[in-house]
């Protein structure tokens, strides 16, 4: 035992001066040499000398390309590199200096790769031994898009041997789909030999976003036979069997459809950018033809990419059918996107020129546009667009064009979006059309309308199911998660009884079995998202049950707070409203309330909000108090008129307390005493103890009352 514990000591002290000299000697090492360590010593778990290593490679001075090249010159460098990688980020005192150096490599290979003189060089390559075309060959694959240029020259020129061309043809395909966006750009603009090359190469890439430029190109006025043979063969290996029939603005319509859904096969790997802060920032290539230069290129930030894309193929398409209304949504859709997503950038981008705002144009062409438009951006969960849509159907749709009467009804779906704001700009949208006739969906505006204004902080949640100890603990989640409780009950339909559940943002629905999934689809059909609790042993068959429920998330009972923000997260319920957004939308519905309330439309019933307006009425005060008192007024409601008696006789600002007492006079004018005997008594001792303004706007709201009791009562008690 002694030994065995000595032969220990001396086995540490033996590391312990192994490390020492590690760290010391790694200090003044070549990077090779740190690089080789990292990986060894990362292998086998020497965890501080391999921290050491990877910091001091990283300080050693090299560049991105310099260090991709220490590592690519080795084979068994290369291979040991990722596997090192892969155990140190599995260790947080290596997973920084790790994931520096793999991205480091990166990038470095990718800055190699796009290297104009190595792509010159590995096309000279193609004409060289085995070994040399398979290197040649990895080089250009690397290089991606950016070898295109350059190859597509070196095609044009005499001077190029045969061995070398016939290389650089067999290799394009290899570039995969980053060579279709530069090969489908210049192939309008070479000679024909080069065309059907070009064609060729993209047929066997196989990717179909290039079949509007091989059917341009075979359809233009002086084609030879053939290229146009070619293009036909072509797009029948992309899937078309009839290449005759194909509608060349409706790819054009596709493509920038694909582009605003931003599918991934559309692009190319990102280049890397680092600006004067020092932050990495993607980029996309946008490839243009330039009659000196050929095959040029516009880097644009990749979050624009996307609709700078769709917005030129958009142009495309209206160019060949101006009357295409598609065409002119995906326009106009692309053409807002990059206004939301510029910001105050200064972008050069490669789009038709506007001479109006996209604003202009989201409106002028009318409410059937902003209608295509806002299906998009609920289709593609753009919330941004969808409001923008919705201010131009605001100021352009009535009550007749806001219905498309198609198998999509937009506003329906708006006013079921997950985010709050969309749901009160459709409200809004409604109201104040006035809609003559109720619709799917209708009868959620005045809820939401009546959320508004009740506006607290947050997004409203309901509780539904469970013990009422259950609901208390899911509503201190809730809290806890940023969301206010609305309405909470034993059931779903308890909930959908308050009035409040309607207007919700999400449903809390604990269930215990599958026997509950009908209530889910209550929810679902009201367009609320639903996160389903369930006891764990019914997990698995419940989830089973909700599968196509996108709006649906389901965790089991006891699941953590991390779990349950996870789910929440991954339903898209997007933000709470800012106190701003608060105050605005208060305003906003407190206005078409009161306009609904005075006009009554046949499509909408303004006293859906009463109980919502009565609660903001007692939680509000100053001119907000006063303008949901102007809308309780207007209520063919007996408890709207008790609210403003009872606010009148609680206000404690007298200019406050005469305005209310006189809308509370109001509402019996124009509907009757709905007052109670108890608020009528309350009224009178009131009118015993007040003066001056006060005594008389209390006279005015009796004297509306006609009890007949009135001045005999009031002058006695004043006596």
């Amino acid at each position: 035992m002694f030994m065995r514990n000595r032969f220990a000591a001396a086995s540490l002290l033996v590391a312990s001066i192994c490390s020492s000299m590690g760290l010391a000697a790694s200090t003044d090492a070549s990077p090779a040499t740190l690089l080789e360590d990292f990986v060894h010593y990362t292998l086998t778990a020497q965890i501080e000398m391999a921290q050491a290593n990877g910091e001091a490679l990283l300080k050693s001075g090299l560049d991105a390309e310099q260090l991709a090249a220490l590592v690519d010159e080795h084979p068994r460098m290369r291979d040991r590199l990722p596997v090192a990688i892969r155990w140190a980020r599995e260790v947080p005192a290596l997973e920084s200096v790790a994931a520096s150096i793999e991205s480091t490599v990166e990038q470095g290979r990718l800055d190699l790769a796009r290297d104009g003189g190595r792509i010159d060089e590995a096309i000279e390559m193609l004409s060289g031994t085995r070994r040399a075309r398979m290197l040649a060959h990895d080089r250009l694959v690397e290089a991606g898009e950016y070898a295109v240029p350059t190859m597509l020259r070196r095609l044009a020129n005499p001077e190029t041997t045969p061995d070398t061309q016939l290389g650089v043809t067999n290799t394009l395909p290899a570039l995969g789909r980053e060579a279709v966006l530069p090969l489908s750009t210049a192939l309008a603009q070479v000679p024909e030999e080069q065309q059907v090359i070009i064609i060729n190469t993209l047929a066997e890439i196989g990717y179909p976003h290039a079949a509007a430029a091989i059917l341009e190109t075979g359809r233009s006025e002086n084609v030879s036979e053939v290229v146009a043979a070619a293009s036909a063969r072509a797009l029948k290996r992309l899937g078309w069997d009839s290449p005759e029939s194909i509608d060349l603005a409706g790819l054009h319509v596709q493509l920038a459809e694909d582009y605003l859904r931003q599918m991934e096969h559309l692009r190319a790997r990102p280049t890397i950018v680092v600006d004067s802060d020092g932050n990495r920032r993607e980029y996309q290539n946008i490839w243009q033809w330039d009659p000196h230069e050929g095959l040029v290129t516009l880097l644009v930030p990749t979050d624009l990419y996307w609709p700078v894309m769709a917005v030129r193929n958009a142009d495309a398409a209206r160019s060949l059918q101006d009357d295409n209304a598609t065409a002119l949504a995906m326009f106009v859709a692309g053409n807002l996107r990059i206004e939301n997503r510029l910001g105050d950038r200064d972008v050069s981008l490669p789009v038709p020129e506007l001479e109006r705002s996209p604003a202009f144009h989201a409106t002028v062409h009318g409410p059937g546009v902003a209608r295509d438009v806002l299906i998009m951006a609920i289709d593609q969960g753009d919330t941004e667009m969808a409001r923008d849509a919705l201010a131009a159907l605001a100021r352009t749709g009535g009550a007749s064009s806001l219905l498309g009467g198609h198998d999509r009804e937009p506003m329906t779906e708006a006013l079921n979006y997950p985010d709050q704001r969309v749901r009160y700009d459709a409200a809004l949208v409604v109201a104040r059309a006035m809609p003559s006739r109720a619709f799917p969906g209708s009868n959620q505006v005045v809820p939401l309308l009546g959320a508004a204004v009740r506006g607290e902080s947050g997004q409203q949640a309901a509780i539904a199911g469970g013990t009422p100890a259950e609901r208390d603990a899911a509503a201190e989640r809730l809290n806890a998660a940023g969301y206010q409780i609305s309405a909470a009950g034993g059931t779903w339909q308890d909930v959908a009884d308050t009035g409040k559940g309607g207007a919700s943002d999400l449903v809390y629905l604990m269930v215990k079995g599958t026997g509950d999934i009908g209530a889910v689809e209550q929810v679902t059909d009201a367009g609320i998202p639903v996160v389903m609790v369930v006891p764990e042993g019914s997990l698995t068959e419940i989830r089973t049950a909700v599968v196509g429920l996108p709006e649906v998330g389901v965790i089991k009972s006891g699941a953590s707070d991390a779990a349950f923000a996870s789910l929440l997260d991954s339903l898209g319920l997007g933000e709470p409203l800012s106190d701003g957004d608060q105050r605005y939308y208060a305003a906003e519905a407190i206005s078409a309330l009161r306009d609904l309330a005075m006009t009554k439309p046949a499509g909408l019933d303004v006293t859906e909000a009463t109980e919502l307006l009565k609660q903001g009425l007692t939680a509000s005060s100053g001119p907000k108090q006063l303008m949901v008192a102007e809308v309780l007024a207007l209520l063919n409601d007996p408890s709207a008129q008790q609210a403003l008696v009872n606010a009148s006789l609680n206000a404690s600002d007298e200019f406050q307390q005469i305005a209310l007492l006189d809308l509370a006079a109001a509402s019996v004018r124009r509907f009757g005493d709905r007052v109670s005997a108890r608020q009528a008594a309350d009224l009178r001792n009131f009118i015993s103890h007040a003066r001056g303004d006060v005594a008389d706007a209390a006279g005015r709201l009796y004297g509306a009352l006609d009890r007949g009791d009135a001045t005999a009562s009031v002058e006695t008690s004043g006596s």
